[in-house]
């Protein structure tokens, strides 16, 4: 889990990503590319802005630019496809979709069985596989078949799935606060190594700390607590992996005030001790 404004490198000049991955979780982040979710097999939570569901197989989720999502796959089975891609690759670098909006991220064919949503994601099914098959394989030509294939992918999706007009007013509400919580967002990511009080973070949103505590859980799915450990856990995985610093060196620089603290929130979020990956 990495948590922050995420600038997307494709490593390539075509800024588009497929990637195929299994019991995915990923802390709450958002970025200016679209992101695509396919549930290939089994179940995982998804939050996007300030809803969550739980995705079956089958199911297709939108993360449009700009929106905060997350991924959680703990206690879950679960393969997922992703596709990531830059919308000016498709000819909308102000964003996707351009003067529609998405009436639910999430288009699930449980609802409407038959219906234009399992038309929708039986096609779009058959299209991210062949999306992946073209990324991994990389044959002739495979970036122009996979700018294709998304060019018709996104058409079906703005073809089936129920849209509306942008509400300008609507949209500069929601805007206002969902921005508030990417700053939040960009503030802890800087500070997480320090204890960040709830009413600090409150006041970079502008907001109650009861209003923030409520919006933050709804947007991250966790605590601010809970958040700020998973960064710091991060942050220490990497130097245990990297570096022959001490345990006692590695909690104190990722935040930890202790070892013992350390140790008991590295196995609240990885299942096993810091000691274990050396």
């Amino acid at each position: 889990m990495k948590a922050y404004h995420e600038k997307r490198h494709y490593g390539s000049d075509l800024p588009i990503s497929v990637l195929q991955l299994h019991n995915f979780s990923f802390l709450a982040h958002w970025h200016n590319d679209v992101e695509l979710i396919y549930v290939k097999k089994g179940e995982i939570r998804v939050g996007i802005n300030s809803e969550n569901w739980l995705l079956k197989a089958g199911d297709l989720a939108v993360c449009s630019s700009g929106d905060i999502h997350y991924y959680d796959g703990r206690d879950l089975e679960s393969e997922i496809i992703l596709v990531i891609f830059n919308p000016r690759l498709i000819g909308s670098p102000s964003g996707w979709p351009g003067d529609v909006h998405l009436v639910s991220p999430v288009i699930t064919n449980a609802e409407e069985p038959g219906g234009s949503r399992e038309k929708l994601t039986a096609q779009a099914a058959i299209l991210i596989e062949r999306m992946l098959a073209e990324m991994i394989e990389k044959p002739k030509y495979y970036d122009t078949l996979l700018v294709g294939l998304l060019y018709e992918l996104g058409g079906l999706i703005l073809r089936f799935a129920p849209t509306e007009p942008i509400d300008p007013h609507k949209n500069k509400r929601l805007g206002s606060g969902r921005q508030a919580m990417r700053e939040v967002l960009d503030y802890l990511e800087a500070q997480c190594f320090r204890p960040v009080p709830l009413e600090e973070a409150a006041r970079q949103a502008h907001m109650s700390v009861y209003h923030f505590s409520r919006t933050f859980k709804s947007t991250t799915g966790m605590s601010l607590t809970a958040y700020l450990n998973s960064i710091r856990i991060d942050k220490a995985e990497e130097l245990i992996r990297t570096t022959e610093l001490t345990m006692l060196d590695i909690a104190l620089e990722c935040g930890f005030t202790n070892v013992r603290t350390f140790n008991r929130a590295f196995r609240q979020f990885r299942g096993r001790a810091p000691s274990s990956l050396r």
